[in-house]
């Protein structure tokens, strides 16, 4: 974070918000928010606050709309967060008037000691650290896979999954919490008809599947975030962006060219066949490729890492409502790991969400990547002070 982001633009810090929240310091600030760190003065705990910049021009009637939107979504975020210790809790909303008369609502988060796993990856980069081995990156990225497969059982899916939407945290063994479900879709036969119908659609050109960039590839569902955590994976294992380049013209064409997949092997890192191939169906062009949800593809790579090395373990710990099932190496040989069929996968409709015009807010993007674009792309916040 540079000076000018630290400073703080609505006056708060030294501030009381509801008599029980002291503002301390600006720790992330973008285009539609400020992310504050607060004490509870009752708890004495940290926790992060997020004011939503945006909607401060807004008169009565959508004020009560956009209060309405956050009831909801912080409903949504506390009931997949009690599903999954790996997704980042909401604590509480509410609304503010600015120093200089300006309303604001906001939302309560638990605070992340911790970094962005995208700012991660560019400081190792910077240092030249050499990229993880597959057993690093299924122990890293397991929670998140676990956070997004208990999503996903639930019939909510994530729609902007990315490096910036992780918090690597610094305590113990590291480990990653999942941020920002503010434009999280609910599936078919999950729908809950308190929630208004999504307009918009909206991801990160830079971790964005062909059904993001181009309707005609069908609609949007967990298989979507299935293709960003593996470009995700992809990332960590090489060391490099999977999609390269800061126009969102070149990255859809690189995501939806069926002849240049982004799998380790075209990035020029040596993996084993059975991992290449996982990753490469994750990866599909069609969505009806693809594994059908997370759990599906992490049990799948999960396979390909032990055929790759027998040897190896699995070194991290899931949530114990949802397990992810591993199927016994004796019962399912590689040939039959190819050979098995996929099911088709329906059209999922847009029926649920939450209101897309304030999200969750962009948070840290790197400047090789391009900046997230409306009915196109949403970022992400960073809830935990960067180094």
């Amino acid at each position: 974070m540079n000076t000018e982001e630290l400073i703080d633009p609505l006056a708060l810090v030294g501030t009381r918000i509801e008599s029980k929240y002291l503002v301390v310091e600006v720790v992330d600030r973008t285009s539609l928010s400020v992310v504050y760190r607060a004490t509870h003065l009752i708890w004495k705990r940290d926790v992060a606050i997020k004011v939503f910049t945006a909607a401060s021009h807004l008169g009565d009637e959508a004020r009560d709309a956009l209060i309405a939107s956050f009831v909801r979504e912080g409903a949504l975020l506390a009931e997949l967060s009690e599903t999954c210790s790996a997704i980042c809790q909401a604590r509480d909303i509410g609304s503010l008037t600015t120093p200089v008369g300006a309303w604001m609502p906001y939302m309560v988060l638990e605070w992340l000691d911790g970094e962005s796993l995208e700012a991660l990856l560019a400081r190792e980069r910077k240092n030249e650290e050499p990229p993880r081995t597959i057993q690093q990156v299924v122990s890293l990225l397991g929670p998140i896979a676990d956070a997004l497969g208990c999503a996903h059982a639930q019939g909510i899916v994530h729609c902007d999954v990315k490096p910036g939407n992780m918090i690597v945290l610094h305590a113990g063994h590291p480990r990653c919490k999942l941020l920002d479900f503010g434009i999280a879709k609910v599936a078919r036969g999950h729908t809950r008809p308190s929630q208004p119908e999504i307009i918009e659609r909206a991801f990160t050109p830079g971790f964005g599947a062909p059904e993001q960039f181009d309707a005609a590839f069908g609609e949007t569902g967990p298989w979507t975030d299935v293709f960003a955590l593996a470009l995700v994976v992809v990332e960590v294992l090489c060391g490099r962006e999977a999609l390269k380049g800061s126009e969102v013209g070149k990255l859809g064409e690189q995501s939806c060219d069926p002849h240049r997949r982004p799998t380790p092997r075209a990035l020029g890192v040596r993996v084993s066949d059975e991992v290449e191939f996982v990753l490469r169906q994750a990866l599909a062009v069609e969505p009806a490729r693809r594994f059908a949800n997370v759990r599906s593809f992490w049990n799948e790579l999960t396979q390909a890492m032990r055929l790759a090395d027998p040897e190896a373990t699995i070194p991290f710990i899931l949530c114990q409502d949802h397990p992810l099932e591993v199927t016994p190496l004796a019962t399912l040989p590689l040939r039959q790991t190819r050979a098995r069929k996929r099911p088709r996968l329906l059209p999922i409709a847009l029926v649920a969400a939450i209101t897309i015009a304030i999200g969750l807010g962009p948070g840290h993007v790197a400047e090789s990547r391009p900046a997230p674009i409306r009915a196109m792309s949403s970022a992400s916040p960073v809830l935990a002070r960067q180094p």
